[in-house]
């Protein structure tokens, strides 16, 4: 008698099990250069929203806190337009523009490093933080197995050269 009973259908089915010796398929699909340039451009109009939408408990709540200083305009400058105009421009054709790669990694450390530091000096609380910090090291960590990491298309032209 068999293991696999019949029952007027087909006897085997395929099932598709991960064992870790094949690479992670999310993490694939992830690391694409376009899907990335995508979730950058994504995460620095997120920030921007945070900047312009002050009165919000999602983004930044500063019902009471008065920006205050010579330079205190300066903390919500709406930097993250000219890098998401960046990633979107370097999405027409991410090989040529590989560099770009390096300024995602600059600009995610800095902005996982700013995150600590508020948290350091008591400007946030953990709750306010959390997100943009696991979100910019997830993203930075995402750009860094990129650029980093053996690219299948140089070792396709390497076997063919």
């Amino acid at each position: 008698m068999s293991e696999h009973p019949t029952s007027g259908q087909a006897a085997e089915t395929t099932r598709a099990i991960y064992t870790g010796d094949q690479p992670n398929p999310i993490l694939h699909f992830l690391q694409r250069p376009r899907i990335m340039l995508l979730l950058l451009a994504a995460w620095s109009i997120l920030s921007v929203l945070a900047q312009v939408f002050t009165k919000s408990g999602l983004f930044l709540d500063a019902h009471d806190i008065e920006l205050d200083g010579a330079l205190g305009g300066f903390a919500l400058g709406f930097e993250g337009i000219p890098l998401a105009a960046v990633y979107i421009y370097a999405f027409r054709d991410p090989h040529q523009h590989r560099p770009v790669f390096i300024l995602a990694l600059i600009h995610m450390a800095a902005m996982a490093a700013s995150q600590v530091y508020h948290l350091g000096t008591g400007d946030f609380s953990f709750e306010s933080v959390a997100i943009p910090l696991f979100g910019s090291a997830g993203l930075g960590a995402l750009v860094f197995l990129h650029l980093f990491s053996p690219r299948e298309h140089e070792a396709v032209a390497a076997k063919a050269g």
